[in-house]
């Protein structure tokens, strides 16, 4: 039970010429966890801010240790740079500060802390856990535990405290119902395609994806319930056979029957103002469609009388955000995660890196639309499975 789902981080031989010891990979891997833990654990209070404690918290257990390595090894700054897709990622962090030079914004210092906090989370996750798939499956497998755990804890408390809209929701940063379907939904993704021993690493691996389903169900996030089957629909595609077939079929199916039961409550929240959104977002990214507004630049719409302050939509949030140059960054470096993800599909990371990537693809489309900002559950749908996707190839990993 331990070896499959422990967060202990297993042993692993540093490639020649890699003086980094040890204890401070097992640091960075212990930072890497908190990363998802922290969102999902931290208390929320009425004098309490969740996410600037968990931010904090992540400073001392990723970003500092980070840094350190940084500054003690520049030579771990080249290696993350010839990996594949980095050059291309690090041409839009760049572009993000130098759109501090017209940006709007009231506190520059944070958005360059945004962009040091996705760079210090690249390196950690490239020396603390992309060096060795043991790393990578006793992380994913153990953090699908502990969200399975607190999606049990949610999931009582709403019954016990139900919402007015009675949808149910996280704790501290994951306090919406949309941010926690999210990280819950994730986690269902990259728990499902690894196989584990008989026995109670079983039981706990689908009592943890049935825990996990519920909670999703239970949100009614309906953009989380069409990422989801999207995502599962590729998984099972990627293995092919009679047995896809047949759980492609039965997921149809059990999402039929969902939506079915569920049809009032999904239509009576209508579109919620999605396309007017969208409208404004576009005449907003036509007035500076070149460079953008520049990041952390504030704007807002106005719609029905409400006042929307993002895009709900990733890529417009980007456009808005950064122009068509960053928009054009970040789409050829998704679309080519994504491609490199089916060409490794064969393999169980291939396929938790292409199921999240779709189940990614269909979420931030419609919601978590901050790319370069603090951590946040929207990191598990894009920086995640860029992280994940530094280690395809780079082993013989069994189908």
């Amino acid at each position: 039970m331990k070896s499959v789902f422990s967060l202990a981080v297993p042993a692993v031989d540093a490639p020649a010429g890699r003086a980094i010891a040890p204890w401070v990979r097992q640091l960075l891997f212990v930072g890497v966890a908190w990363l998802v833990i922290g969102m999902a654990v931290m208390p929320a209070g009425p004098s309490f801010n969740p996410g600037k404690a968990y931010q904090y918290v992540l400073g001392l257990t990723l970003y500092l240790p980070a840094l350190v390595v940084l500054v003690m090894r520049p030579s771990v700054g080249r290696e993350l740079w010839r990996q594949p897709l980095m050059p291309w990622v690090f041409a839009l962090l760049g572009w993000s500060l130098l759109s501090l030079a017209w940006s709007q914004t009231s506190r520059p210092a944070d958005e360059m802390g945004h962009v040091a906090s996705i760079v210090f989370f690249l390196i950690a996750w490239q020396e603390g856990v992309a060096l060795n798939p043991a790393r990578i499956r006793s992380l994913l497998l153990g953090l699908s535990i502990v969200l399975a755990v607190v999606a049990a804890v949610a999931l009582a408390w709403s019954y016990l405290h139900p919402e007015v809209d009675g949808r149910v929701s996280g704790f501290g940063v994951m306090d919406n119902p949309n941010l926690a379907a999210g990280a819950m939904g994730a986690a269902i993704i990259w728990l499902w395609p690894w196989r584990v021993p008989p026995g109670l690493p079983r039981i706990a691996k689908w009592s943890a994806i049935a825990v996990l389903t519920l909670f999703m169900v239970l949100s009614y996030t309906r953009s989380g319930w069409g990422a989801l089957l999207a995502g599962f629909l590729a998984m099972a595609l990627c293995r092919g056979g009679r047995k896809a077939w047949i759980s492609m079929g039965v997921a149809l199916l059990l999402a039929a029957v969902v939506v079915m039961l569920n049809m009032p409550l999904l239509l009576v929240r209508g579109l919620s103002f999605r396309p007017q959104i969208f409208e404004q977002a576009w005449a907003l990214f036509s007035q500076h469609p070149l460079r953008g507004l520049g990041i952390g630049t504030a704007f807002h719409f106005e719609i029905a009388g409400e006042v929307f302050t993002h895009a709900h939509n990733l890529f417009s949030q980007v456009a808005i955000e950064l122009g068509l140059v960053g928009l054009v960054l970040w789409t050829g470096v998704w679309l080519a995660l994504g491609w490199h993800a089916w060409r490794h599909r064969q393999s169980t990371l291939g396929q938790v890196v292409l199921g999240l990537w779709v189940f990614g693809m269909v979420l931030v489309q419609f919601d978590h639309p901050h790319l370069i900002d603090s951590a946040r559950p929207g990191w598990l749908l894009t920086w995640l499975p860029l992280a994940l996707g530094l280690s395809l190839g780079r082993w013989n990993e069994p189908a």
